[in-house]
């Protein structure tokens, strides 16, 4: 994947088909799966135990010569003179992977003794055990949260190489899911199905170890640059054992799939964990936990798969292998931690509602599956009873069943919603839920500068320091930074047609910005009325390294909306007061003049008055 230069939206158009073919491929086999398991609960078989499963026997993974390893009184091969120890090879090589419809003629070839002989059977009716059911119903459960989180990833997340990879590896987790056996019948479906899994599971180590390399922008350590000279040894092995198991899917004998497959989870495991840890040494704070968790994740999901491979390891109990329970279980709690890991620590940045459709969507599942495991065991018990020849008392009691886990999902699952609403989710409403308290306590605010500062407090508490810086308009037009500030690297002035403040009065909404000698992806929040731009925040980057998310935007740009109509508000009371005290002024002064002016009218008065007298005493 490494060697292809494809565009953001052709890698997302790559993800999504191959998604939607994994996604059809797997409701063609749940539709028959269905049919088989639920109602006929019945199949096909040939009455005899091979050693085709995984870590069963090692000869097995790279030959289509299955050893006998048990027979049933009712086998259609011991008319042939089978026995326990010959091999058989099926003629259809499809038929190996595959459960067969009751009565369906089968061809193979039985091996005894150096004699072999071509044989036509019917594949007798046969009960399925509650081991296979179990076996696929918790393979197609684990499969649906894959296919959610591939396609979110490569839709939501497709312009970064490492969640690209990571949705690829997701991709190929489904195709594994054809890892053992299939109910489609045997044609062009099947066979698709089984040749990608079979190319998928050797790609999906690359594809990991992709995603651990490129997730963050780490230092040049020496354990890093060994690491990406093994990348194109791992590039050429994983790509040279998926056309290798390819040649084996199409009939072909592969000795060297078992080891060649071995070297291929050992490098790749070894290359990612030593990618996380030196990720985890690396980094500090947040971003120290976000390794940690996807350490772990992908630890318990990586190691019980490993351990089906090992055939001494390989022991059950009534038909159900504990190593694939412990694999089952071990990629669960894998999907739980991602979960975590993405709501908890954000680790693939993905929207807050999209997050929490994750989550829930993951836990509708998983809980569905439970309970119809449940309605699965119920039905069983209680149709071994006398009542089982009874139709219509079998039809009552399927619906009273149904009934009861219906409703005992919806009370489950509302239960569960509120847990992981309260554990998952407490920290981001806790946070919003301080700054909507100061955003009601700021409008009581009776100063500006007062305003400001609390303002600057309000918005480091809820970035987590990551810095806060204030612009008001000035009488030119442009924007001065107020009081003191948190943000280092920012200028004091910010000029009207600065790239900054144009983009903010052109959307009036937050804007990724870069302003001064700080660090980029400063996010501006304007404060603004009646479309009129009077000032905005600068906040910086989170300390980790991470971008603010979309509802903490919208938090944000509410807050600082907020207090900017407070903040004006303040202004035009400061005006008012100001225009009063001028209004007062103004007539004290008008009085002040009207006394003067009344001073200085009264000897004018006096003198017209006796000015006449010296003229009259001139004359006479």
């Amino acid at each position: 994947m490494a060697g292809f230069r494809l565009s953001t939206a052709s890698w997302k158009w790559l993800i999504c088909t191959l998604t939607a073919v994994a996604a059809l491929l797997l409701v063609m086999d749940a539709s028959r799966a269905f049919r088989a398991l639920v109602l006929a609960q019945q199949q096909g078989t040939l009455g005899a135990l091979l050693n085709d499963h995984i870590g069963l026997h090692p000869e097995s993974q790279g030959t289509h010569r299955l050893q006998i390893l048990q027979l049933d009184p009712g086998s259609p091969l011991l008319a042939y003179g089978a026995r326990t120890g010959d091999t058989v090879q099926f003629d259809r090589v499809q038929d190996r992977w595959r459960r067969f419809d009751a009565g369906e003629a089968i061809t193979l070839t039985l091996y005894q003794s150096g004699r072999m002989q071509h044989l036509t059977v019917q594949a007798v009716a046969s009960a399925i055990p509650f081991a296979e059911a179990f076996d696929y119903w918790a393979r197609l459960a684990l499969a649906l949260p894959a296919l959610l989180f591939s396609v979110l990833i490569g839709l939501k997340q497709g312009e970064h190489r490492s969640q690209r990879a990571l949705a690829m590896a997701l991709c190929a987790q489904n195709f594994t899911l054809y890892m053992t056996i299939n109910y489609l019948p045997a044609g062009a479906a099947f066979g698709l199905a089984k040749l990608a899994q079979l190319a998928a599971f050797p790609l999906l180590w690359y594809c990991s170890v992709l995603f651990a390399l490129h997730y963050q922008q780490y230092p040049d350590t020496p354990a890093r640059r060994w690491l990406w000279r093994l990348l194109p040894l791992l590039r050429a092995l994983c790509f040279g054992m998926a056309a290798y198991a390819l040649w084996f899917g199409l009939g072909n004998e592969a000795p060297l799939l078992l080891p060649g497959t071995g070297l291929v989870i050992v490098l790749g495991v070894s290359m990612w964990m030593a990618s996380l840890l030196d990720g985890w040494r690396q980094s500090r704070g947040e971003m120290r936990q976000r390794h940690y968790w996807l350490l772990l994740s992908f630890l318990v999901g990586t190691i019980p798969p490993v351990l089906v491979w090992v055939p001494e390891l390989d022991a059950g109990y009534r038909g159900m292998r504990w190593t694939v329970m412990a694999m089952f279980a071990g990629q669960l709690l894998m999907y739980v931690g991602l979960v975590y890991a993405v709501l908890r620590h954000r680790v693939f940045h993905f929207e807050f509602a999209i997050s929490r459709m994750v989550i829930f969507s993951v836990v509708s599942v998983l809980l569905l599956c439970v309970f119809g495991v449940v309605e699965r065991l119920s039905s069983s018990l209680l149709h071994g009873g006398g009542h089982a020849d009874a139709p219509t008392f079998t039809l009552v009691l399927d619906g009273l069943i149904a009934l009861g886990v219906y409703l005992a999902f919806h009370h489950m699952h509302g239960r569960v919603e509120r847990w992981v609403e309260r554990v998952f989710f407490h920290q981001w409403h806790e946070n919003e839920h301080k700054l909507q308290q100061y955003v009601k306590q700021a409008a009581h605010i009776t100063t500006v500068g007062a305003l400001l500062d609390s303002c600057r407090q309000a918005m480091d508490r809820f970035t987590g320091q990551a810095g806060c810086a204030i612009y008001l308009r000035q009488a030119d037009g442009a924007y001065a930074l107020a009081n003191d500030n948190t943000l280092r690297g920012v200028p004091a002035r910010v000029a009207a047609d600065a790239d900054a403040a144009v983009a903010l009065r052109a959307e009036m909404a937050p804007q990724l910005v870069s302003i001064g000698d700080a660090s980029g992806g400063q996010l501006a929040l304007p404060m603004n009325h009646r479309g009129a731009l009077y000032g905005f925040v600068l906040l910086g980057p989170k300390p980790n390294g991470e971008s603010h998310r979309p509802d903490e935007c919208e938090a944000l740009d509410f807050a600082v909306r907020q207090i900017g109509l407070d903040l004006h508000a303040l202004r035009v009371e400061l005006l008012e007061r100001e225009v009063q005290q001028l209004t007062q002024h103004t007539e004290q002064q008008r009085n002040e003049l009207r006394l003067m002016a009344g001073r200085r009218q009264a000897p004018r008065h006096l003198s017209s008055v006796s000015a006449p007298a010296p003229a009259q005493e001139a004359s006479a």
